[in-house]
This record gives C-alpha cells, sequence and structure tokens, in this order.
C-alpha cells in the first residue's frame, strides 16, 4: 500500500546541524530497537538532552511523518508503521552530504541549483575538487522528475528518487564512463540484497526476477524497466568539472506503465527498506568513485549487460526532423567511453555515442 504523506505545511526540508541529524538518528534507533515503549527518561538520557528538548525532538519527527506513539509508559515507534524515510539523519555517515525534500519539481534541478549557490562553501569543506566525495540530492517525490531527452519520469512515493553530484576534472571522452558505473554498481547491491537477482537467474518461474543492464542508461528486471540514469554535466573545454547522475528506481511504489515494474511486485516481503538499500548502495560506490579514471567502469557493466550479444535497433530522438537514421545490428562491445560498438549486417562496425536501443 503506497504511504500517505506526512502532515507537514512545507514543502521541503534540509539539515545543515550535524548535531540535530545525530539526535534524530540516535532517537530513531534506540525507539526501533525495542519492542515496547521507551520511558522519557531513559530516552532523553541516552540523547543526553532534556525532556523539553526531546519533546520538540519527538513532535517534530511527527511532523516529518513518524507515527511515534507517546503514552504514559514512554514512546513507541511501531515497526509496521515505520515510514522509511530517506532524510539525513537516516543515512548515516553520508547525513552531512545529503540534501533532502519531501516533494520537489526535480533532484537534478534541486542538484545543479545548490551547487550553483554553494560552490565556496563546498570549497572550504573539501566537498569541491578532484578528491571530493559525492553530495547527494534526494526527494521523496517529484512533480516533474524527467528521463533522457526530456521524457517525464513517475515519481510517486515509496521510489528513490536521487541525485548524485560530483566535482571532477576529467576528459569529456571518459565521462560516459560515470553513468555505467552508477547503474552497474545500483544492480550489484540490488544483487546482494535480493533473492534471485541475478541474470543467470532468468527462468519462467514468476518467483525469478533477473535484474540487468540495458544501454544505456535502464535498469530492467527481465524486460520491463526498473529504473533509470541520466547524465548532466558541467563543461569547459574538453574538460568535465561538473557531473550529476539522476536516479530513478522503482522500489515500493506501484507503476502504471505496463513496461515498467518496482521491486514490491516482483518480491514482495522480502525487499529492504529504501534505506538499506541506498546504504549499501552508497557504499559500494563510493569506493568505485576512489579509482580517478573509472577503468572498472565497463567491465563491472558488462557483467550486469543484457544488451551485448544481442541484436539491437538504435533511434535517434533528436535527429528525426534532420534525417539522421539509426542502425540495426548485433551489439558487440562497448567502446573506451561507454559507446556501445554495433556490427551492422553487412559486416561494419558502427559506433553509438546516444540514442535509444530496443
Amino acid at each position: 500500500m503506497e504511504k500517505k504523506p506526512p502532515n507537514v505545511n512545507q514543502q521541503f526540508f534540509m539539515v545543515n546541524n550535524i548535531l540535530v541529524i545525530r539526535h534524530r538518528a540516535k532517537a530513531l534507533d534506540i525507539l526501533r530497537s525495542s519492542s515496547k515503549p521507551v520511558p522519557i527518561k531513559t530516552l532523553a538520557g541516552e540523547l543526553g538532552i532534556t525532556r523539553v528538548a526531546l519533546w520538540k525532538l519527538i513532535r517534530k519527527l511527527e511532523e516529518l511523518g513518524y507515527p511515534i506513539q507517546a503514552n504514559r509508559d514512554g514512546y513507541h515507534l511501531p515497526k509496521e508503521h515505520d515510514p522509511d524515510l530517506l532524510c539525513p539523519w537516516e543515512l548515516g555517515p553520508y547525513g552531512s552530504r545529503i540534501e533532502w525534500f519531501f516533494k520537489t519539481s526535480s533532484t537534478m534541478e534541486e542538484a545543479k541549483k545548490f551547487f550553483r549557490l554553494h560552490t565556496p562553501s563546498l570549497q572550504k569543506n573539501r566537498m569541491y575538487g578532484p578528491d571530493s566525495k559525492p553530495f547527494y540530492t534526494i526527494a521523496e517525490t517529484q512533480t516533474m522528475g524527467r528521463g533522457r531527452y526530456q521524457r517525464t519520469w513517475e515519481s510517486p512515493l515509496g521510489g528513490i528518487y536521487l541525485t548524485i553530484s560530483l566535482h571532477r576534472n576529467v576528459p569529456l571522452t571518459i565521462v560516459g564512463r560515470y553513468p555505467l558505473l552508477a547503474g552497474a554498481v545500483l544492480v550489484e547491491t540490488l544483487h546482494t540484497l535480493l533473492p534471485g537477482s541475478s541474470p543467470a537467474s532468468f527462468s519462467p518461474s514468476p518467483a525469478i526476477h533477473g535484474i540487468s543492464l540495458k544501454w544505456p542508461n535502464d535498469i530492467l528486471a527481465g524486460k520491463r524497466k526498473l529504473g533509470g540514469i541520466l547524465l548532466d554535466m558541467e563543461v569547459e573545454g574538453d574538460m568535465v568539472t561538473g557531473i550529476h547522475l539522476g536516479i530513478g528506481l522503482n522500489v515500493r511504489n506501484r507503476v502504471r506503465d505496463p513496461n515498467a515494474v518496482s521491486l514490491i511486485e516482483l518480491f514482495g516481503h522480502f525487499v529492504p527498506t529504501r534505506r538499506e538499500i541506498l546504504l549499501q548502495y552508497f557504499r559500494r560506490l563510493e569506493r568505485a568513485l576512489k579509482e580517478p579514471y573509472l577503468k572498472t567502469a565497463i567491465p563491472l557493466w558488462k557483467r550486469f549487460s543484457s544488451t551485448l550479444g544481442k541484436p539491437v535497433r538504435i533511434c535517434f530522438p533528436e535527429g528525426r526532423r534532420a534525417g539522421i537514421t539509426g542502425c540495426t545490428g548485433i551489439a558487440v562491445d562497448l567502446g573506451s567511453g561507454g559507446e556501445l560498438i554495433v556490427q551492422t549486417a553487412d559486416g561494419s562496425i558502427r559506433v553509438v555515442s546516444h540514442g535509444d536501443c530496443y
């Protein structure tokens, strides 16, 4: 069942105060670890705050959508009603690098706007530069989510809508490795968390759903779309200085498109919480991003590919008016920048850097 939005008046919330993030995270950990109400005195003592401060903290969590029950025995968060939000205090060591919105137009647009406005402070805090860690913009729902070629991406509650922002100084020729890596690491993460989700598990059985990658940016479950990756970047000459990777993943949301699917439809109660998926994903992704030129991106993507070795038809939506035609053939390999290498019927090789792949 799709969760109802919290009863809040503000459109979004962002917390910069590290202490606030820690207090909320610890309070939720304590409440979740107890099957009974936690006494007020005990909870305040564990947090090192007054009862009044605790009351204010609980009220704020309630406003954000946590159905915390209060009675004479203390505070209780029923496990079955946990909203599984993706707030900074839910994502452990990554919380200080997260901008969270309950509802916004697009995480991609918010991410680009944030970096335009905050570049000086990011430089001061070492969050801007060749070795900087990613910054994450997350929304519970988007009103104008988009995919490639300005297509609409429906973003109801229950999915993961995320933009990963990186400030790098890399050649334009290899920037295509970044969305390939982002998608491959996400699929790798899902394989570790879900039963029977590897490509080798494709089977007529409805209980088995292989999760794979289709060039250039789709995450598939069988033949249906589970998620996608969107690349946006800032370019100076032949170098890329800013990279924004938009990710949409259908998790607990219901999808209307018959060609799409969500994890909850495929795996039912085996689906982990969204915060568990992101915690595992961020850990793996940040480790992989430490390599400056992402040399492992293409081999990792190939490991989960459902495109290579198959017949493909490439179309160029933006080139239709100009009379630019696509091509058909067999997808035989990826180029060093993530291009798809297609062998056509006459034996010639076509290198495709973008387009729709069918």
